[in-house]
């Protein structure tokens, strides 16, 4: 196994996610903040599951408000739950930077570099605007329901940095997932810029097209491999994410679209459904995108094959048919609990079911 520190001078194969780096054991304090963040999660989730179902203590009325808090600290508990098994299982996590430092290696991914350090710039900001938003979330919250109950206490206090700090960890979850994203996304972004070349004409293919097709179906296995790799070690947590935004942004709906909700309260729920979504978006954006990128290489693999003529031996015909056979598969990508693949096919289905439901989950309380 290479040895992940040992291999990082360039920066680029060195996670800059909090948890990232507390899976490599990089440094102490992003292991700290792990720790903190795993324990708040799963102590938060109970606390507010046991006021929720304690009649005598319960601060909520209504019944799709109810079931939101519940659904809430399910996940809370499950994203803590999730992370001490993505921690037991880190080694999967190294097998994964081991593979792809060896397809970043050579002029194969030259072209990974500059995309990863681009989207890392883009992507820096994100944990900064979503803590502010968590942060905020969790304070017209405790405004709205905790203070005029429980007033302004130690209590309250205390329950708003423990929600800070387990909201936090939401986040750098979050930011691990899109991290792992890229890095796939990078992989694939070298073969698509070396089929563009070929395509325009910018490297002459006629004497070592051979070559050429063989050295492309050997990265694209590697590849291939590295990507199952990150999806055997992210199934959970991408299972439980998209379980979770999806019936906690129906269940928003739902209680829009309740008229018994002041218009401060349904303002609240408008602002918190933006929020909720813009998390949803970005990480399908980011998910299908690895998915996509291998669609593409099919499209341009196939469109090379136009250029082949009887001046080619029948070995490079051979390995441009091969390649095309394996990439026509489509199963490169993150997969929905490993049943479905994570595409655009899967996210419109998942998008009417959830409308769907949103739409008809304020009538179904009712008639209860």
């Amino acid at each position: 196994m290479v040895d992940i520190e040992a291999n990082s001078q360039n920066g680029q194969h060195e996670p800059i996610s909090v948890f990232g780096r507390a899976f490599i054991r990089k440094n102490l304090s992003s292991q700290v903040i792990f720790w903190i963040s795993l324990i708040s999660m799963v102590a938060r989730g109970f606390y507010i599951l046991y006021h929720v179902f304690d009649p005598t203590i319960s601060l909520y009325n209504s019944d799709v408000f109810k079931y939101q808090r519940i659904t809430c600290q399910l996940y809370s508990i499950s994203v803590g739950l999730i992370l001490l098994h993505l921690k037991y299982n880190r080694s999967l996590y190294i097998d994964y930077l081991d593979v792809y430092q060896t397809l970043v290696s050579d002029n194969f991914g030259l072209a990974s570099t500059g995309f990863v350090r681009k989207q890392n710039q883009i992507k820096r900001f994100f944990p900064i605007i979503a803590i502010i938003y968590e942060i905020l979330t969790i304070l017209i919250h405790q405004y709205s329901f905790d203070l005029p109950k429980l007033g302004f206490s130690l209590k309250l206090i205390a329950a708003f940095i423990i929600a800070s700090i387990a909201q936090c960890g939401y986040v750098f979850s979050m930011q691990f997932i899109i991290e792992c994203c890229i890095y796939s996304q990078s992989s694939l972004m070298s073969m698509n810029n070396l089929l563009d070349s070929l395509i325009h004409k910018r490297i002459e293919p006629s004497n070592n097209m051979n070559h050429i097709a063989m050295s492309i179906r050997l990265y694209y296995s590697k590849t291939v491999e590295s990507i199952r790799l990150m999806d055997k070690f992210l199934t959970f947590a991408i299972f439980v994410f998209y379980f979770y935004f999806t019936g906690h942004c129906v269940l928003i709906v739902g209680e829009i679209l309740d008229t018994d909700s002041s218009i401060y309260f349904i303002l609240w729920l408008i602002f918190n459904l933006f929020g909720e979504l813009s998390y949803l978006v970005l990480i399908t954006y980011h998910l299908v995108s690895v998915n996509q990128n291998s669609a593409r290489i099919f499209d341009k693999v196939y469109q090379i094959s136009f250029s082949l003529n009887s001046s080619h031996s029948i070995q490079t015909m051979n390995e441009i048919n091969l390649l095309l056979l394996r990439i026509n598969r489509n199963d490169v990508g993150f997969t929905f609990a490993g049943l479905c693949m994570v595409s655009p096919s899967f996210i419109s289905s998942l998008a009417t079911i959830s409308l769907t439901l949103g739409l008809a989950l304020p009538s179904f309380i009712d008639d209860k």
